[in-house]
């Protein structure tokens, strides 16, 4: 082994402490001493690289000045957003990827910083900051670690041939032509046809540095079928129906497709209006490459197989939390199925698809719902929709009635409950779906509660000595069932003995059980699957909720005040940044005194006042920003429960407080409207999922100094004294 290989080797397993897999999965958190970008001063930085910008002679100046401006911003906000991972696992093993591959070129590997972006979509970015992104989605898509490296490859030239900055010149240069009549269509195939020029570019210097490595050639080509199926789920597993199967209960036939569709291929699609040569033309052309060269002795993993399976597997364990944050909660079934797959007994797997399947039965029951601005814009997806083996899965969430949708669920969570004991969240799902099921026809006396015995041939009659009419507790019921020598409940509905197994030998789940469903003259009990202040609200008759007493508030965490300056008569710049920051700092300063004057306990939680050792904050940041996330993606009445996270109440106790605000101030100047400024505060109580304090003012003229003080001096003060 030679002196560089037993460095690699060394360096890539010194991060190697990996999480087991086989048991459970703890997600993706952000770790040691932040970067630069969190605690520098982004004036300053945007003010040093215009200075070296006008030490060059270039023509673009102008335009380039307010790229600067804009890229700088972004890059941060990207950084600080709470989405973008730093020092984990999966971002410490990009970045020895990285090491591989510029191994002979130690000056531009240190002007790189590469980052992970929790996000579920299959994609990389590059910034000529030298900033580059990789999903968590494209990570749990890889085959290989070879074809991450060429990716990386791809993104490392877009730096350094500088697409960025030169594709936003040539996209203002062309909205400032004058094209004698042609139209905006016109524009927007001609900026496509320059991106693509550049995209193919980086295609080809990315496969110059990669054939630098002992890299597979192949796989370089490769990754670009990874990237035309995107679409399709990160393996195609065919979805078996005895997943949900046991002894006791088998699914019918019919709820499953016979044949599933084909994949298409659309590889070759027009890519007029694109903005990437379709996946066709770039793999021909790396193809053509791959045929002059030699490829004998290439490898397709140089820091090991086993590593590079372990970090697609976290990032495939966290892509299924961020399905959850979107609410997608198909995916993130089929997703979690194909993972059980591998790891059977991983505790989280089993905690995800307890959620799905909780989640689908509110929905089915009208409980949980989505509108025209959710990120899956009309919900639940069709299973035409989907190509290939998810049909199967998707197809039976569309048949299956949601009442047999809510016993299956049960079944199933109740079960992981029992295997996970220690579990609080499956132990909740559990405990919720026993009262959804009073919202189906059926209760105790309508299943099977005693395994039939084998010499058994015929029906038994029905024994009526307990009928849903008596008035016995449920206790001196149940107690009476389990007495039974023989099924006395009988019929042929398939799922009737389902539960057969847990009646006979799990008090608990026989105590919890419902006696019957609402349908039933004797049970006029309601559900509820949120939690609500018992104390200091009541429930009218249309299920609104109603304040009857004041509700104290003592202690708010302040999640990053905002400001926004928004000038549309400006050509180059509408959004103004500098002026937007600068007023975010003394708007904060300002929310902070108004509380203590006040003498309100307030907490700031905000990325640009974290020092580099508080990483900690930054997981603290990111876990109530996907709790928001998933809230925002419904109407706010909606109160759907919040499943992507288990930390809230952890960031509860951190802080002392359930209740964090947002406020922030918007200026806007539009043409002939003139300036019209926009004041909001909302407090949300993030452990009953509800908003507890609003407050949204819009006013002609500027934001004046006092009367900002006045606005959020109020806030605090209606807060303190309202009922």
């Amino acid at each position: 082994m030679n002196k560089l290989t037993l460095l690699l080797f060394l360096s890539a397993n010194a991060f190697f402490a990996q999480q087991n897999l086989t048991e459970n999965f703890t997600p993706l958190k952000s770790s040691g001493t932040l970067p630069d970008i969190f605690t520098q001063n982004i004036r300053n930085v945007i003010q040093n690289d215009i200075t070296e910008l006008n030490k060059q002679r270039d023509n673009d100046k102008m335009l380039k000045t307010v790229y600067l401006t804009q890229a700088n911003y972004e890059i941060e906000k990207i950084v600080k957003s709470g989405n973008t991972l730093i020092n984990d696992e999966v971002t410490n093993y990009l970045n020895k990827v990285v090491d591989v591959v510029l191994k002979n070129n130690p000056t531009l590997r240190n002007e790189l910083h590469i980052f992970t972006l929790k996000s579920p979509i299959v994609n990389a970015y590059s910034y000529d900051k030298g900033y580059i992104f990789l999903d968590i989605g494209l990570i749990s898509q890889a085959e290989t670690e070879a074809q991450l490296a060429y990716i990386l490859c791809h993104e490392i030239s877009h730096y350094t041939k500088k697409h960025n900055i030169n594709g936003y010149v040539n996209d203002k240069k062309i909205d400032n032509k004058n094209y004698n009549g042609k139209n905006r269509e016109d524009k927007l195939i001609e900026k496509c046809q320059y991106s693509k020029e550049t995209e193919s570019e980086a295609d080809i210097e990315g496969f110059k540095l990669f054939e630098q490595t002992n890299y597979n050639f192949k796989q370089a080509e490769k990754a670009f079928d990874v990237l035309q199926y995107a679409h399709l789920p990160f393996e195609l597993i065919e979805f078996q129906k005895q997943f949900f199967e046991n002894e006791h209960y088998k699914l019918p036939a019919g709820y499953f497709l016979k044949e599933v569709s084909s994949i298409r291929n659309n590889s070759n699609e027009d890519d007029t209006k694109h903005t990437h040569p379709n996946t066709a033309k770039r793999k021909q052309a790396i193809a053509d490459l791959i045929a002059n060269r030699n490829n004998t002795g290439k490898v397709n993993e140089i820091l090991g197989k086993e590593q590079f399976e372990y970090i697609r597997d976290l990032a495939r364990m966290e892509l299924c939390r961020l399905y959850l944050k979107n609410r997608d909660y198909q995916s993130a079934l089929y997703a979690a199925y194909i993972l059980a797959k591998k790891y059977p007994n991983n505790e989280y797997v089993a905690e995800i698809i307890s959620k799905c399947m909780y989640a689908i039965s509110l929905h089915g029951k009208g409980l949980l719902r989505y509108n025209s601005d959710s990120y899956l814009e009309d919900g639940m997806k069709s299973y035409t929709d989907i190509e290939s083996y998810p049909q199967q899965l998707y197809h039976l969430i569309g048949k299956m009635p949601s009442n047999e949708w809510t016993m299956m669920s049960l079944n199933y969570v109740y079960r992981a409950h029992k295997k996970f004991t220690n579990n609080k969240p499956m132990a909740a799902y559990s405990d919720s779906l026993f009262k959804l099921m009073k919202e189906t026809n059926w209760g105790i006396i309508d299943f099977v509660r005693v395994a039939k015995k084998p010499e058994v041939i015929t029906e038994i009659k029905k024994d009526t000595s307990i009928t849903k009419d008596e008035s016995n507790s449920k206790t001196d019921l149940i107690a009476s069932l389990q007495k039974e020598n023989s099924f006395k409940n009988y019929d042929t509905a398939y799922y009737k003995e389902m539960y057969v197994d847990l009646f006979m030998n799990d008090t608990e789940f026989a105590t919890k059980f419902p006696t019957a469903g609402l349908n039933s003259e004797n049970n006029s009990a309601g559900f509820s699957i949120y939690n609500s202040r018992k104390a200091n609200t009541k429930t009218t008759k249309n299920g609104e909720y109603v304040k009857t007493e004041k509700l104290k508030i003592e202690k708010v965490l302040l999640l990053e005040p905002f400001y926004l300056k928004i000038n549309e008569t400006i050509k180059e710049q509408k959004m103004q940044y500098i002026e937007s920051d600068e007023n975010q700092e003394k708007f904060t300063v300002t929310v902070n005194d108004c509380a203590k004057r006040q003498n309100f306990e307030l907490v700031t939680l905000d990325p640009s006042l974290i020092s580099a050792s508080e990483a900690d904050k930054v997981n603290d940041y990111s876990t109530i920003n996907d709790w928001f996330t998933e809230k925002f993606d419904a109407n706010d009445a909606d109160r759907n429960p919040i499943f992507n996270t288990d930390d809230i109440d952890k960031v509860i106790a951190k802080y002392g407080t359930q209740y964090v605000m947002k406020t922030g101030i918007v200026n806007y100047r539009g043409g002939r409207k003139g300036l019209t400024t926009y004041y909001y505060s909302f407090i949300y109580d993030i452990k009953n999922n509800e908003m507890v304090y609003k407050k949204y003012e819009a006013f002609h003229g500027k934001a004046s100094k006092d009367l900002i003080n006045a606005k959020v001096y109020q806030s605090f003060f209606e807060l303190i004294h309202s009922k």
